[in-house]
């Protein structure tokens, strides 16, 4: 079949069938405005202009690329691209390979005429560069429309389905570099409705793209489209078997935000499309990071129409936009993307304790207010259960850790993300600064995805809740206020060390100062106890633990959680004052890593324990196993800083060593004799690379690295003779153990 033909055959199919997905959507129904009923600011006063590629438009909106290549494309663009002129809008056109393999189609996608100053897109198929498509043709398609930038769209999937579909795809990364280095305008990479992953959207941005269109799953199935244009049974059956296929709009938009974030290009482009259908659509996916908004088939329906009947769908949608704005107090595009704006579903139900739909856990009300049931999640046995955290026949069941963790650390994210949610639009600032932190922003505050360290405390607290008999989800705020306590120590930690980055980026201090620095860690700490109150508030006010009665489960977990916030600066004390001195300890860094590392340890398994149900006696063993697995931890850390693979932990050899950080190997080899004294030389004139390989010599000979192996064992097995005293002969298959063990032999 002729391209032209296949465009008039996906026009009709798109206009007259039902080719939407039917199960899997957009995402961007999980959100919702924080309703602001004082906004100060007049409706008349929304600014919704945004500047790309140096053209300012009216608005974020982009009608998406979708026709060309026939008589009755060329119309339909003639009537959006004077629509887009008369609005001042983006746009972008269909596939211009009908009109390289055909000059008579040519005059369907010529719309510079209709649109003098608008925002236009090109657009050709990636694969077409493995087809014999140069930079040449690139440029011709750019020529033909007078555009300002060219869209390659990626559809894979597609070209699969169709019985004439071209599927050599090896090798065409580089030749979209080839096109990016050498066409002369912006190169956008965009799907055609299945979405970008952000393995994908990180090979992109290192080809050299400039912007990237999610094009995610939830609108047009172009699977169906492809099975309505089947001409046997056997292609309509394997195109209905990918009706559902895809990565949803949002969450692709969050991929190609991380790896924008990975790739330190923060200010590249995304547009997001794929589903979007009107103006709320349009403010979610700007406060979701995406700095222009693609919809199709509400506009190619009304063009179908007249001119006037797509610029009433604009105004109708720009409208929809700008209300969404003065509803949120949201003067400009800028704003729209400050946190705290757009709040998950289950932040904004109705209910203190309303969790999400679709999480694990499974949530009903008996009737009585206040009185809330939590099941477990679906497929555990509550009644006459097996053993927690364990396999039928005693031993763990493989990817039994993973799959425990995948169900419930979602949900201690979802619960920070409430405690720390911005309480009014003049904070937004003060706790964006938070979730900069947290991995949940960006440094220019628009939401992110970024991983964010480890979560072992949270995960800690819920598998000793599980592991005394317990019901995680009345433990998840809990693991949410010791991981909230956590970073709140990062926070202050960073400025108390001059440490200019975390995980790869900028500390809170180094972007915004320490003034303001020192204030975000001091609400997260004090959020932290707003997420212990939450858990208190899971039981009820007359709810009784096994052991502790009346108020004794809210006064245990109080004073639990104050020890391990005390040790904590009492641990970075001792740190501190370590720092000054030249003479210190094992015993003394022992007592300080006590504080610094096994306190939160120790206290996020108490907490789960007590959470759990555990009596005072049983909580006690499981902190005393905590306390052991924490400093296990922190030796094992000590161990990778000098000796740990740099693949695996991202740190040159010996680092530990040239930062002059006295850790527990580099204590050993201080006070050890002869070997001592030269030690001390080397750190008096600081270590330097040059110096460095005489160090590591020195602490070999004292085999500083297997002595600091057998700390790690000692405090394990102590650790695991705490956990026996609980768990008795369950102890070898629990969960905690397992972890412990993982944490023993961690390479980063």
């Amino acid at each position: 079949m002729a391209t032209a033909d296949r465009k008039d055959d996906h026009i009709r199919i798109n206009l007259e069938e039902d080719v939407g997905f039917q199960e899997l959507t957009t995402g961007l129904e999980r959100y919702r405005f924080v309703h602001q009923a004082l906004p100060e600011v007049d409706l008349g006063e929304i600014d919704t202009q945004v500047v790309l590629f140096g053209k300012k438009l009216a608005a974020p909106i982009l009608v998406s690329s979708m026709t060309g290549g026939t008589d009755q494309a060329g119309i339909l663009n003639r009537r959006l691209a004077e629509a887009v002129e008369a609005r001042g809008l983006a746009m972008g056109v269909g596939s211009q390979r009908a009109a390289l393999e055909d000059s008579g189609a040519v005059s369907s996608f010529s719309v510079r005429a209709y649109a003098p100053s608008a925002l236009l897109f090109a657009n050709l198929g990636a694969v077409q560069l493995n087809y014999g498509y140069t930079v040449d043709q690139c440029r011709r398609a750019v020529d033909m429309l007078e555009a300002d930038a060219l869209i390659l769209h990626l559809n894979a999937l597609q070209e699969a389905l169709q019985p004439e579909g071209d599927t050599r795809w090896r090798g065409l990364l580089s030749r979209i570099g080839e096109v990016c280095a050498s066409v002369g305008v912006p190169v956008i990479v965009k799907e055609v409705g299945w979405g970008i992953s952000k393995q994908v959207a990180l090979r992109l941005i290192q080809a050299g793209v400039s912007a990237i269109d999610v094009a995610g799953a939830g609108g047009t199935s172009w699977s169906e489209v492809e099975k309505h244009r089947a001409t046997s049974e056997r292609q309509r059956r394997l195109a209905a078997a990918f009706r559902e296929w895809g990565i949803p709009t949002a969450t692709s938009l969050a991929y190609v935000r991380a790896a924008r974030e990975d790739a330190g290009r923060p200010e590249l482009p995304i547009f997001a499309s794929g589903g979007v259908r009107s103006g709320q659509d349009i403010a979610k996916s700007v406060a979701l990071g995406a700095d222009l908004v693609g919809l199709a088939s509400p506009f190619l329906r009304r063009a179908k129409e007249s001119t006037e009947s797509v610029i009433e769908e604009f105004d109708l949608v720009s409208a929809e936009l700008r209300t969404a704005m003065f509803a949120s107090a949201c003067r400009d595009i800028g704003s729209l993307r400050q946190p705290g704006v757009l709040l998950q579903a289950g932040e904004a139900a109705v209910g203190r304790w309303a969790l999400p739909p679709g999480n694990p856990t499974q949530v009903q009300y008996d009737g009585q207010a206040g009185q809330r049931q939590v099941s477990r999640p679906i497929g555990v046995n509550v009644g006459n259960r097996r053993v927690p955290g364990t396999a039928r026949n005693g031993e763990p069941e493989e990817g039994l850790l993973e799959k425990f963790a995948s169900e419930w650390l979602p949900l201690v994210e979802e619960e920070m993300q409430q405690v720390l949610a911005a309480r009014h639009p003049a904070l937004a600032e003060h706790y964006g600064m938070m979730q900069y932190h947290m991995g949940w922003a960006d440094d220019m505050l628009r939401p992110a995805a970024i991983p964010a360290g480890k979560q072992i405390r949270p995960l800690l607290c819920l598998l000793a809740c599980d592991a005394v008999g317990g019901n995680p989800a009345g433990a998840v705020p809990a693991a949410a206020a010791v991981e909230i306590l956590h970073n709140f120590s990062l926070v202050h930690d960073d400025i108390e060390d001059g440490d200019e980055t975390r995980r790869h980026r900028p500390t809170l201090w180094a972007i915004w100062g320490v003034p303001q620095a020192i204030n975000a860690g001091d609400g997260m700490f004090a959020l932290a106890y707003t997420a212990l109150l939450r858990a208190w508030g899971r039981f009820g006010t007359d709810d009784q633990s096994p052991s502790l009665g009346g108020n004794g489960l809210a006064l245990e977990t109080l004073e639990r959680f104050t020890e391990t916030c005390v040790g904590l600066t009492e641990g970075q004390h001792l740190d501190l004052s370590y720092e000054k001195r030249e003479v210190v300890t094992v015993a003394e860094y022992l007592r300080m890593i006590e504080g610094k590392t096994a306190a939160l340890i120790a206290g996020s398994v108490t907490l789960g324990a007590l959470f759990g149900g555990a009596d005072s006696e049983t909580a006690q063993c499981l902190h005393r196993f905590g306390h052991n697995i924490g400093l296990a931890f922190q030796i094992q850390d000590d161990i990778l800083g000098i000796w740990g693979d740099p693949t695996a932990t991202g740190k040159a050899v010996g680092n530990d060593i040239l930062r002059r950080k006295k850790s527990l190997p580099i204590l050993y080899g201080l006070g050890n004799g002869a070997v001592g004294e030269q030690m001390r030389s080397l750190w008096r004139d600081r270590p330097s690379e040059e110096t460095l390989p005489e160090a590591l010599r020195l602490l070999d000979s004292i085999d500083a690295r297997g002595w600091s192996e057998e700390q790690v064992r000692t405090h394990h097995d102590k650790g695991m003779q705490a956990l026996n005293e609980t768990l008795g002969e369950r102890t070898a298959s629990s969960l905690l153990s397992r972890l412990s063990n993982r944490l023993l032999q961690r390479q980063r």
